[in-house]
């Protein structure tokens, strides 16, 4: 499990992680030119891709209850096991919201070590986006 305190509100927070354009400008380090598709209704795609990494996350989604949690079946493109993302977001005091990641489901500790650094990562820059003025 890995959790962040973001300033902004859970609406504004469901609109980085469900829509396309909003998406890329936090999930992956901008030098990755990260495109996006959501489509944010159970089975709905969800997919991120770095053609200048050479990678992609290639997600459906499993549950959707605006804005208050979100649950996706992941996969990395190319490889043949998929996880489980489950994504909730909770309000907290001043209009924050409390942002947490529970990706399950791996084959090794060290691939779950792996990921929790992932969204460590992506949840940085998710509150820097917020701290930054970004909109909220």
């Amino acid at each position: 499990m890995v959790d962040a305190r973001v300033a902004a509100p859970p609406h504004a927070i469901w609109t980085d992680l469900t829509e396309a354009d909003a998406l890329p400008a936090w999930f992956w380090p901008a030098r990755f030119e990260t495109i996006a598709v959501v489509d944010p209704r159970p089975e709905g795609a969800w997919e991120v891709r770095s053609p200048v990494a050479g990678i992609a996350v290639v997600g459906r989604v499993a549950h959707a209850d605006p804005p208050r949690a979100m649950r996706l079946m992941w996969r990395w493109q190319g490889e043949s096991a998929t996880t489980d993302v489950e994504i909730v977001l909770t309000a907290v005091d001043d209009g924050a919201t409390r942002v947490r990641v529970v990706h399950s489901g791996f084959a090794s500790e060290e691939e779950r070590d792996e990921h929790v650094q992932g969204w460590t990562d992506c949840l940085q820059r998710l509150v820097d986006r917020h701290e930054n003025g970004s909109p909220s």
